[in-house]
């Protein structure tokens, strides 16, 4: 059944695009352009505005930490002045991890979906997931992004794993962006989901302000049997 249904989503364009212009320098801190990372989204809850960051895996689908959603927002790179490329949806259902455990941060995912589908544009559109259990390279260079110090994005070394449903990676991200998106360029320019910004400062590392990242790779067959079911089986 999980075959059909990911045959399904590609035959529907649930596939994702994970591909951006060129990237040329890039040093922590400064402000993306709109659509240089199309997959990123900001959790919002009225009258606070936004919470954490969020990424989206398909039209109707999104990735977070578990403790993290009210709306969401996409196609905005900064948050203090909204686009005309903004699309707002909100939650239908959140699916939280069954073994998130709040004291140690552990099994720190859940999946949102959206009340409609977005519209797929070049400023919105869905990441690419890892394989099951699929490993970076240590010496890998991947992203973080959010809005924790307006577009805040560093380049980062992957530098170690706390067991299997976490990652720990040489940057932590602003404050604000729990729950988005450290994504690696893959061959063909793909650029694929490996981690979910989670809590910081507890790897040991030379780099400054070391982060911890869920490990979404760890969990890809549960992200499939839960949209399979809420697609498929509740609807």
């Amino acid at each position: 059944p999980l075959l059909q249904f990911i045959s399904s989503l590609n035959s529907h364009g649930y596939i994702c695009n994970g591909s951006i212009s060129s990237l040329g320098r890039i040093l922590g801190g400064r402000t993306s352009r709109p659509g240089r990372w199309p997959w990123q989204c900001s959790l919002q809850s009225e009258p606070s505005g936004h919470i954490c960051g969020c990424v989206l895996i398909a039209k109707r689908w999104v990735l977070t930490v578990a403790h993290s959603v009210w709306k969401v927002v996409f196609g905005i790179s900064n948050l203090d002045h909204p686009s005309g490329f903004m699309q707002t949806r909100l939650v239908k259902t959140i699916i939280l991890h069954p073994r998130y455990n709040r004291a140690v941060v552990d099994y720190d995912i859940s999946i949102v979906e959206l009340d409609e589908d977005i519209n797929e544009t070049s400023y919105v559109r869905p990441v690419c997931l890892p394989s099951k259990d699929q490993l970076v390279r240590p010496d890998t260079y991947c992203y973080i992004t959010g809005w924790g110090h307006m577009g805040n994005k560093s380049k980062m070394n992957i530098s170690g794993r706390l067991g299997k449903t976490m990652l720990c990676a040489g940057y932590e991200s602003g404050t604000g962006d729990s729950g988005g998106p450290l994504v690696c360029e893959q061959p063909a320019g793909r650029w694929t989901l490996f981690g979910l910004t989670s809590w910081g400062s507890v790897c040991f590392s030379k780099v400054l302000g070391p982060g911890v990242y869920s490990n979404v790779s760890h969990f890809i067959e549960w992200i499939e049997r839960q949209i399979y079911i809420h697609t498929f089986l509740l609807n």
